[in-house]
């Protein structure tokens, strides 16, 4: 008897056709989850935002931003985490703490906050001009952030109360310089502020849509 090779496999695709495709299917499948599940494993593990603004600092403190509810006592006690609906924000004032500890250089806070170029030249002075800002939308931060983010100023100096200081994209586009006024609507309402200097934007923040920086009080 000749027996050639292959010829069981061969048999089993002519004589039990159903066998043979539900076998190729089910490796088929199990090939597929295992290349998913490790693709998965793959990005849990790579996966990461890498920091922009905060890059260049060594030590970022912030706020928890959940609170937790405790139920039940003894055995029975659980704690949950619930996010807050707002942001929450570590106290300014910790700040000055923070650059008297062994070790520390400086530190300073950050804040982040939107503004609005105020569109409406009726609703400004005659000497303040507006931001011609593509959607009229600007990210505002302290100015004592520039510390960490690069920017430096080119001219001028640096804001105190009711100043900002522009990027020099924007201050390029809206024509204006150190001295001018211009609107801008905070969460405060519409408010002029005089423009004490401009700076170039540092890596930090070119990375996000910054027009405005500076105390706005």
């Amino acid at each position: 008897m000749r027996v050639l090779p292959g010829g069981l496999a061969r048999a089993a695709v002519r004589f039990r056709p159903a066998s043979f495709a539900g076998t190729f299917v089910a490796l088929l499948m199990s090939a597929l989850i295992v290349s998913a599940c490790g693709i998965l494993l793959e990005t849990g593990l790579r996966a990461s935002v890498p920091p922009q603004r905060y890059a260049e600092a060594p030590v970022v403190a912030a706020a928890d931003q959940h609170e937790y509810v405790v139920t039940g006592s003894g055995e029975d006690r659980e704690k949950e985490a619930v996010p807050l609906p707002d942001t929450a924000r570590v106290d300014a004032g910790l700040a000055r703490k923070a650059a008297e500890a062994p070790g520390a250089a400086t530190a300073g806070p950050d804040f982040t906050f939107p503004v609005r170029t105020a569109d409406d030249a009726a609703d400004r002075r005659a000497d303040s001009r507006g931001l011609p800002v593509p959607g009229g939308a600007l990210t505002a931060h302290g100015w004592g952030s520039h510390a960490f983010t690069g920017t430096a100023l080119t001219t001028g100096s640096a804001p105190r109360g009711g100043e900002v200081v522009l990027d020099a994209g924007t201050a390029h586009a809206a024509r204006v310089a150190v001295g001018d006024t211009v609107a801008l609507v905070t969460a405060a309402g519409q408010r002029d502020f005089r423009v004490a200097g401009v700076a170039e934007a540092g890596p930090a923040d070119t990375a996000r849509n910054t027009g405005a920086a500076g105390p706005t009080a």
